[in-house]
């Protein structure tokens, strides 16, 4: 008798659950003898602030790693820009000057170093900006005495034509009129060979040592060149089953967007029952095509008034809904509305708000989880989850409710 459909599935998923177990055996055992990805710097901050303050912090002469000139030099060395003729002795180190991620000058020379290690979108001319403060700052600068550093991932892309505001990347240089500045792309493994030339020259500082190889990790983890195991067994699964396997992989977005709908539509429901009618009114979107899950209006601002000009709070998935992001969003009726000081003002002065952006997202925007994926296997696994997020969201509405009325009558004022 010819199994059926279910009965292949439910044999499929049995044998795929046994191999899955033993893997799991397997990597208990390799983190006990210390085989692992953990390192301190993914605990204690997130995204390119940490590697551009530790990459900082190791390339300062002046820094408290007592090496000197030892790591700039290195590094010099690695991104080739020997000849370049920075004085790494007496150079000083700076984070985030004026919005630079890193600088580094000996008076003399200026080198800018753009940090894109997690491949973040260019501002607004960013790197020509970088240039002219540099340029303001020491009059009568030769071109020839400042050095772009572009960094970002071993597959990330050249600086945007919106970011150079009409320079163009040639032969190493970036070429503007009669202006000429030296370039350098360079990447993730870059600072790998770096660091693996800074931990050969302090093999005996164990403690610095461990620390660098702690932020190695970091790297190798951000380039998917960690520590991994491959699954046999799963590999074995896959292949003896891959038509089955093509099924379930058509059906994995299905599921996705039916839990995602399923937890969101949760969240509605007690929220609706906690946040108070009078000042806010929401609207729950199921997906059907990537686009907003929740807006939450406060009441007074919405489409019926101001000729539909309006500033609310909103959830939303990004790149289809792979990533869930909460902030204030403006309607798109005023995209070209809102590039004025006054509204930047509003945002800077809460101290809740985290960022400003002039495209369509902007102040206090950011994800709570790295994908929709960890949203939902949290969901899944902590019966509290839903009441969590609802405290969370309701924690926004209340720190932003004096933030969104200001900012909805600026705009009503335009």
């Amino acid at each position: 008798m010819t199994e059926s459909t279910q009965e292949k599935y439910q044999k499929f998923f049995d044998e795929f659950e046994k191999a899955y177990k033993e893997y799991e055996n397997k990597v208990k055992e390799r983190r006990a003898r210390g085989i692992h990805d953990y390192n301190v710097f993914d605990v204690l901050e997130a995204k390119e602030v940490k590697h551009s303050k530790f990459i900082a912090s190791l390339l300062d002469p002046k820094g408290l790693h007592y090496q000197g000139d030892l790591f700039l030099n290195k590094f010099i060395e690695v991104c080739g820009i020997d000849d370049f003729g920075l004085d790494t002795l007496n150079s000083q180190v700076y984070r985030e000057y004026k919005n630079i991620d890193i600088y580094i000058t000996d008076g003399n020379k200026h080198i800018i170093i753009e940090n894109k290690i997690w491949d973040a979108s260019d501002q607004d001319k960013q790197i020509y900006r970088y240039i002219e403060t540099i340029k303001n700052k020491n009059s009568s600068l030769d071109n020839d005495r400042i050095l772009v550093l572009y960094l970002t991932p071993n597959d990330g892309k050249k600086p945007s034509q919106k970011s150079l505001n009409g320079f163009e990347i040639k032969d190493g240089f970036l070429e503007k009129g009669n202006d000429k500045i030296p370039y350098k792309h360079i990447i993730c493994n870059d600072i790998l060979k770096w660091l693996n030339k800074v931990k050969i020259e302090i093999v005996n500082l164990t403690d610095l040592n461990v620390l660098i190889s702690q932020y190695e990790k970091a790297v190798k983890k951000l380039t998917n060149q960690g520590e991994k195991m491959e699954n046999n067994l799963i590999i074995e699964q896959i292949k003896k089953n891959y038509e089955l396997c093509l099924n379930i992989h058509n059906e994995f977005e299905n599921a996705k967007i039916n839990l995602l709908n399923e937890l969101f539509s949760k969240v509605d429901k007690t929220l609706q029952a906690t946040i108070n009618p009078k000042d806010w009114t929401i609207e729950f979107h199921e997906i059907k095509e990537p686009f907003k899950f929740f807006s939450i209006k406060l009441n007074g601002y919405n489409e019926e008034n101001h000729d539909g000009n309006y500033i609310y709070y909103c959830i939303e998935p990004q790149n289809g809904y792979n990533n869930i992001y909460f902030g204030l969003v403006r309607s798109n009726k005023v995209k070209n509305e809102l590039n004025n000081d006054c509204f930047q003002n509003i945002v800077k002065e809460s101290k809740y708000c985290k960022s400003w952006n002039k495209s369509k997202w902007w102040a206090c925007y950011y994800k709570k989880f790295s994908t929709a994926d960890d949203l939902i296997l949290e969901y899944l696994r902590n019966k509290e989850f839903i009441s969590e997020i609802v405290k969370d969201i309701c924690n926004d509405l209340e720190n932003l409710k004096d933030v969104l009325e200001k900012l909805n009558k600026k705009l009503i004022e335009k």
